[in-house]
């Protein structure tokens, strides 16, 4: 699988610890196989199988055999009720649409979750479509990284749990989180085909306004706009980005939704 990023950190007052797993950008992927062997791997190493073992230095005893089969016996009833999933038909009948227009029509009114996204995507593969993930991220202005902590989590409540040692106050932490620049892009692609889905942390979490609220939500651009893969691919990456003015897709039961 692509390489999969971990890291545990501890709370140095409390002794708590935190394991944090991170998937490196990643490209031209089948999506069930790409997330399944996240899914596997993470499940081996949150329940103690060894490092050597999942190397392969080490032969795997017997216990982390029967590890391995309850994780993949999970992804599988996972997978199953994924592809229950219902779907709507226009997010269906835009992975066949070639006109701009057509495109930009069939969004309007949509709305995604994190669930209706995993299912698009495992419907996608079947229309013979891969998957890539492009991220970055840019921090503050004038803040000094080597005083942020090594980890740190900010509760729905505004409270902000820190991992590691730290100069800077819970504020000033939490201003640092609010205002650097995250952006996550999922596009698929079959041939000259693709269709980008892309938010930042602020659209994400339902800071940013759109259509009078502060609403959840993704961006959306395709082949079809007559921009290059390669530019948008670029634009993900930048500080800035300048795409123009996008459709926007709802996205429910995610972030702070608008009361």
């Amino acid at each position: 699988m692509d390489r999969m990023i971990q890291r545990e950190y501890t709370n140095t007052q409390t002794g708590e610890k935190i394991l944090m797993f991170e998937s490196e950008d990643f490209e031209y992927v089948k999506p069930v196989k790409h997330y399944g062997d996240f899914f596997i791997v993470k499940s081996l190493i949150l329940r103690g199988v060894p490092q050597e073992e999942l190397n392969g230095d080490r032969k795997p005893s017997d216990k982390s055999k029967e590890i391995f089969k309850g994780a993949v016996l999970h992804w599988q009833k996972m997978l199953s009720e994924f592809k229950k999933i219902k779907v709507p038909e226009n997010l269906i009948k835009l992975l066949s649409s070639k006109k701009k227009s057509e495109q930009e029509s069939l969004l309007k009114g949509i709305a995604l979750t994190p669930d209706v996204l995993m299912g698009l995507l495992i419907v996608a593969e079947q229309h013979g479509y891969t998957l890539s993930q492009y991220t970055s991220e840019f921090s503050q202005k004038g803040v000094d990284l080597s005083k942020m902590p090594l980890a740190y989590e900010v509760k729905g409540d505004g409270e902000v749990k820190i991992f590691g040692d730290t100069e800077m106050s819970a504020g000033q932490l939490k201003q640092a989180i609010e205002h650097r620049k995250v952006k996550v892009a999922k596009i698929l692609d079959r041939g000259d085909e693709w269709h980008c889905f892309f938010a930042t942390f602020r659209s994400l979490r339902g800071e940013e306004t759109w259509q009078g609220e502060k609403q959840p939500h993704f961006h959306y651009i395709s082949n079809a706009f007559g921009i290059p893969r390669t530019k948008v691919v670029e634009q993900i990456k930048s500080e800035q980005y300048k795409l123009g003015n996008l459709p926007h897709i709802k996205l429910e039961e995610y972030g702070k939704q608008p009361s």
